[in-house]
C-alpha cells in the first residue's frame, strides 16, 4: 500500500484526558493534517463532530458524562447515507464485549494506548483509503 497525504483532512480527537489529547493532536499535525479540532468527552464531541464533519474522529472509549461508546451510537444514528464518518476508538483494554459491542455499532478501528506516531498513520491509512 502506497502513503496516503493526509493533507488538507480534518480530524476530531475526543479524549477526556487533556495531556492524552495534547499528544494526539500533535502526532496528527506531524502528520499533516490540516485542521485537528479536540473535545474533552461524547457529548462534545458529537456536537463538533456534526458540525463540521470531520474526515475522521479518534475517540477514546472510556470518557464521563458520555462514553466513547455512547458517542458512537448516536453519531451512526446522525449520519446520512454516503456520508461515514471513520471512527477509531483509543482503548487502553480490549475486553471481548466492548470490543463486539464497538464493531456492532460501527467503529472502524482500534488502537492501543499510548498513542505513537507510527501505530496512527498506519491505523489512519487503513480506515481512510477508502476515502482517497
Amino acid at each position: 500500500m502506497g502513503v496516503i497525504s493526509f493533507n488538507f483532512r480534518s480530524a476530531l480527537v475526543i479524549e477526556d484526558q487533556s495531556f492524552i489529547r495534547g499528544v494526539i493532536v500533535r502526532i496528527l499535525r506531524q502528520l499533516d493534517f490540516g485542521a485537528v479540532m479536540e473535545a474533552e468527552d461524547g457529548s462534545s464531541g458529537l456536537s463538533v463532530a456534526l458540525e463540521r464533519r470531520p474526515d475522521v474522529i479518534i475517540a477514546d472509549i472510556d470518557m464521563a458524562p458520555v462514553d466513547g461508546l455512547t458517542f458512537l451510537q448516536h453519531l451512526r444514528s446522525r449520519e446520512t447515507q454516503g456520508h461515514h464518518i471513520p471512527v477509531v476508538f483509543l482503548t487502553n483494554r480490549a475486553d471481548k464485549e466492548t470490543v463486539l459491542k464497538a464493531r456492532d455499532l460501527g467503529v472502524d478501528a482500534f488502537i492501543a494506548k499510548p498513542v505513537t506516531l507510527v501505530s496512527l498513520r498506519e491505523k489512519l491509512q487503513v480506515v481512510m483509503a477508502p476515502r482517497r
